[in-house]
């Protein structure tokens, strides 16, 4: 600390006991060439009168070492405040004025001076106090003076605990001069102590000798730091305070309503605030839920449970067990550690039993298990515990674990109460819906149906549980549609409402891909994207359980002909997906989907080898084998090999198994020449609430059969119902993958007439055939505008009915006809019609 240029009349170090506050100020005291005046206050300092005549005799003594004008001025203060106190304080500030040189009036532990400063002597320095004096204030916390303004103008200094702790560079340098491994002990003493410098000291000491652990402090303190605390630190605040501060240690975080429930009322929340304000080893941390939570200096925490363990061991015991009542919807692990600490295994388990699958969703399978086995008999063999355990041995795989814990289970439920056994039966079907996805027998599904039905008879975490893996489950059902959207938009919505976080953006994520496999991309885009922006902003570690949303794009891209976009959302799902949800069907069979569009031969490679790893392992989806013998009959395709493909699809010409399996089913059978069997398994597509991918699909194939037969009408009539349902979500893919024998009929749909000439002509222009492709080298290179433009003057559309459909001007329109006209050779819209059907233009 400097007082050389004057600017600043104040410092204030503001920390805790422990910090070096008196050490740091007697050695700056020692080596100034300014005179000191000292005061150390006690307890009992809280009185104005005292704080007046203390402050008087320090300046004083001080002054007895002046030898210039104004030194006597001092030396004749009487000590003993009079009868008008502000006359009092104005005659030492006259005295004051009179110095010569400058002076440093130092009071440390100023905390202890009490509230009322602002209208005592020390509020009257502070504002009117003369430039020559230097104010040096120390305090466990902010001095009860008004600084702001003062702060404001910039003549105040402060110094806080951060800038007097020590920093991690400075622990490991420390430990390495005592002759320790300061570069592999140094980050755990430093995080434990936070820099604390007693607590750094003390981590000497109890290193001495021995070795000690590199990731944590010692948790028992010695008695001699226990003493230090408890008379050097919580003795100096007031009773109320250091009796909260020992409750509100029980844990090493704490929030507003957590301070409340440990203090037996509402006056804890007027402490926190009070430690918060006064810099009281706290400091705000980050949650992932609206409340604001604090975490206690570790080291500082863990003593004060030591200090309260030898004061009174059944208060510990009583606090931890409210603090486990009110992390028991808050925290499962730590309601758990906090119950077992307070010998209440009932709200452990009870604990466990309401939030199982928010932690099983967040990943924490085999920690869920490690609580488990912790809870002591007979609370461990607990029918929901074993059922608990039997989940998380479902999630690692082992399957013949989980069955035995399950039967276990089982034999146990004719000891539960009630209430307990309805609750069991409740996670049951959740349990079934949770491991078994879609492939849940139907008795779990209806279970879980009536759970959704009498909502008003289960708690709201079972509910949002229950909506959630029930349309999840039917989401991927084969008889997928609108009503697994609803049960996912009301688990999101109830996830939100109750704070259930996990089961929020779990629904959420399988929503988005709910609603793109009912071919609602645009709305399934929108919410994708604000969910993933939800996550970041919550930072979600769980980026495994959002791989949904990727699945959706994926889907979203093959048939909108994104083929790339496409490629990069799915591998980013196969990626990132694990238990326990890991990739499923449906993201394996439009890997190969894509992979086969592409006709990438190394894609189409991997997707195979990927399908048959997935089919090794593959358990409990109904749409799997389907499913895998459309990606086996594409890969097939994509080989060329027709005769495979007929071979492979002929077992499921009937149709009825799903939706998308029949439609590519149906497509595949027209392809290799069996157009009544491709009719037939169309028939099984009669329900218009399909997909409107699903519904474009099948008509185009239709369509197609209708053309070969010479059927024009109907040919025409299901082409444009296929781009009806395509064009208000850009759906593409069928177009482009059935384009050589589609060509033709589009081009003749054109002149037959249509309410969707625009999204025709697009299509016709975006992607032009090989034959176009090499015609264009000899006829110059038609832009994809142009291209859009010679299949639009191939109807009977006037100039001003194509110019309003491209949404350009007739001038723009007619430069466009004349750059056609220049290329191909050609000086009018006939000529240039038929010069671009006879060489394939169109």
């Amino acid at each position: 600390m400097s007082f050389a240029d004057g600017s600043h009349r104040t410092t204030v170090l503001s920390a805790p006991a422990g910090y070096g506050k008196t050490t740091l100020l007697g050695d700056w005291s020692r080596g100034t060439d300014v005179a000191c005046a000292w005061l150390s206050l006690e307890l009992s300092d809280d009185d104005p009168g005292d704080l007046y005549r203390w402050v008087v005799i320090a300046l004083q003594q001080a002054a007895a070492n002046l030898r210039g004008p104004g030194r006597d001025a001092l030396l004749l203060l009487e000590p003993n405040p009079g009868k008008d106190p502000p006359e009092d304080y104005r005659g030492v500030v006259r005295a004051l004025e009179r110095l010569s040189e400058p002076m440093a009036l130092v009071i440390d532990d100023l905390h202890l001076a009490g509230p009322a400063l602002d209208g005592g002597l020390l509020g009257t320095l502070v504002r009117s106090g003369p430039p020559q004096l230097h104010l040096v204030l120390s305090s466990c916390g902010d001095p009860a003076l008004s600084l702001a303004a003062q702060r404001l103008r910039g003549t105040v200094t402060d110094i806080g605990p951060d800038a007097l702790a020590f920093t991690l560079e400075e622990t490991c340098e420390l430990l390495s001069v005592h002759g320790f491994d300061g570069a592999l002990e140094g980050a755990g003493l430093w995080k434990a102590t936070a820099g604390w410098p007693i607590a750094i000291t003390e981590g000497l000491v109890l290193r001495e000798g021995r070795a000690a652990p590199v990731d944590a402090f010692l948790p028992e303190p010695r008695r001699a730091f226990l003493d230090y605390v408890a008379e050097e630190v919580l003795a100096r605040y007031p009773g109320p305070l250091a009796d909260f501060i020992l409750r509100a240690t029980t844990g090493d975080s704490i929030s507003g309503p957590l301070a409340i429930e440990l203090n037996g009322n509402s006056d804890g929340a007027m402490w926190l605030a009070h430690c918060l304000r006064n810099g009281i080893f706290l400091q705000e941390e980050r949650g992932r839920g609206p409340e604001v939570l604090y975490r206690w200096q570790p080291l500082f925490a863990a003593t004060c449970r030591a200090i309260l363990s030898h004061r009174d061991p059944l208060l510990v015991q009583a606090l931890h067990s409210s603090a486990a009542r009110y992390y028991q919807d808050v925290d499962v692990f730590t309601c758990v550690s906090e119950a077992l600490l307070g010998n209440e295994p009932k709200t452990a388990v009870k604990s466990m039993g309401k939030h199982w699958l928010e932690v099983l969703l967040g990943g924490g399978s085999a920690s869920l298990e490690q609580l488990c086995l912790k809870l002591p008999f007979p609370w461990s063999e607990d029918p929901e515990i074993l059922l608990i355990r039997s989940c998380c041995r479902g999630v690692a795989g082992d399957l013949s674990s989980s069955v035995a814990l399950l039967r276990r289970a089982l034999d146990g439920i004719g000891a539960l109460g009630g209430r307990r056994r309805n609750r069991f039966e409740t996670n049951r079907t959740l349990f079934e819906l949770f491991i078994l996805g879609s492939g849940a027998p139907g008795t779990a599904v209806l279970r879980g149906r009536q759970l959704v039905d009498r909502a008003t008879e289960y708690p709201s975490t079972a509910l949002a549980n229950g909506l959630f893996l029930l349309g999840r489950a039917e989401a991927r059902s084969p008889s997928a549609g609108r009503a697994s959207t609803e049960l996912l938009q009301a688990a999101t919505a109830l996830g939100r409402a109750n704070g259930l976080t996990t089961v929020e953006l779990c629904a959420g994520a399988e929503l988005v891909l709910a609603l793109s496999l009912n071919g609602d991309f645009a709305v399934a885009e929108e919410q994708g994207a604000a969910l993933l922006d939800q996550a970041e902003a919550f930072s979600w570690p769980c980026r495994e359980r959002l791989a949904p949303v990727k699945v959706a794009r994926g889907v979203a891209g093959y048939w909108q002909d994104d083929l790339a976009r496409a490629d990069a959302e799915l591998s980013e799902a196969l990626e990132v997906g694990s238990d326990p949800f890991p990739a499923d069907s449906l993201t394996i069979v439009y890997r190969v989907l894509v992979d086969c569009a592409t006709g990438d031969s190394a894609g189409i490679a991997a997707s195979a080898a990927a399908l048959e790893a997935f089919d090794a392992r593959q358990r409990d989806d109904s749409q799997w084998p389907a499913l895998r013998v459309v990606a086996t009959a594409k890969l097939r395709e994509a080989e060329g090999n027709m005769e495979g493909v007929a071979t492979i699809i002929r077992p499921l010409t009937k149709g009825g198994v799903s939706p998308l399996a029949d439609v590519l089913i149906a497509e595949l059978l027209r392809a290799v020449g069996e157009p009544g069997r491709a009719m037939a398994c169309l028939g099984a597509l009669a329900d218009e609430s399909n997909p409107p991918y699903v519904q474009a699909s099948g008509a185009l194939t239709e369509a197609l059969i209708a053309h070969s037969a010479g059927e024009s009408e109907v040919a025409h009539e299901r082409l444009e119902y296929a781009v009806q349902c395509s064009e208000p979500e850009s759906i593409l893919r069928p177009f482009v993958e059935r384009r050589p024998d589609l060509l033709p009929l589009l081009v003749q749909h054109l002149v037959w007439g249509t309410d969707h000439d625009a999204f025709i002509a697009a299509i016709l222009a975006k992607h032009p055939s090989e034959q176009v492709q090499r015609s264009q080298r000899y006829f110059g290179t038609l832009s994809e505008r142009e291209r859009e433009v010679l299949v639009y003057m191939r109807s009977m559309l006037t100039a001003a009915e194509i110019a309003d459909s491209l949404f350009v001007s007739v001038n723009t329109l007619k430069t466009h006809q004349r750059s056609i006209y220049r290329k191909l050779g050609v000086t009018s819209r006939r000529s240039a019609i038929r010069m671009a059907l006879e060489q394939g233009l169109i």
